[in-house]
């Protein structure tokens, strides 16, 4: 099964890699002019292994609880606090009286654009902060094995 998967991840690379260098080679000199047709498939690309590595990760995960539930109880604390720092993010973004300028349109975005823009931001912000948290925390208390 292992060599099934490193060939799967081989052939992904390389797919990806192909993609790349299509874009790279299509693409005219003059900037004004794009390749819509190499970027888009970039693009769909992209999303696609956006998704698949989302479906992985959850399916991988459930499957892992199923061997052992003695780990469910901590994934659905995890879950709960992803829920409770979204909610929190989104009532902030709410609190906020801002508006996002829209060039185009020359005007602004939609209210709820900009809360959901300000939430997610919130949500990022927190995660580099539990990622840092968790690095040095991981450092520290390898150090003192």
């Amino acid at each position: 099964m292992e060599k099934i998967f490193k060939y799967f991840v081989v052939a992904l690379l390389a797919i990806s890699v192909a993609l790349v260098a299509w874009a790279i080679a299509t693409t005219p000199s003059d900037p004004t002019t794009a390749n819509a047709t190499a970027i888009g498939a970039n693009l769909y690309w992209g999303y696609a292994l956006l998704i698949a590595a989302i479906l992985v990760a959850v399916l991988g995960a459930c499957m892992d609880m199923l061997k052992k539930p003695e780990g469910l109880k901590g994934a659905i604390f995890s879950v709960v606090a992803i829920v409770a720092i979204v909610v929190v993010s989104y009532v902030l973004a709410q609190g906020h009286s801002f508006e996002i300028v829209d060039l185009q349109n020359k005007g602004f975005f939609p209210r709820f654009d900009t809360v959901i823009t300000d939430a997610s931001i919130m949500v990022t912000y927190v995660a580099m902060a539990g990622a840092i948290v968790a690095a040095i925390y991981s450092a520290v208390s390898d150090a003192l094995k």
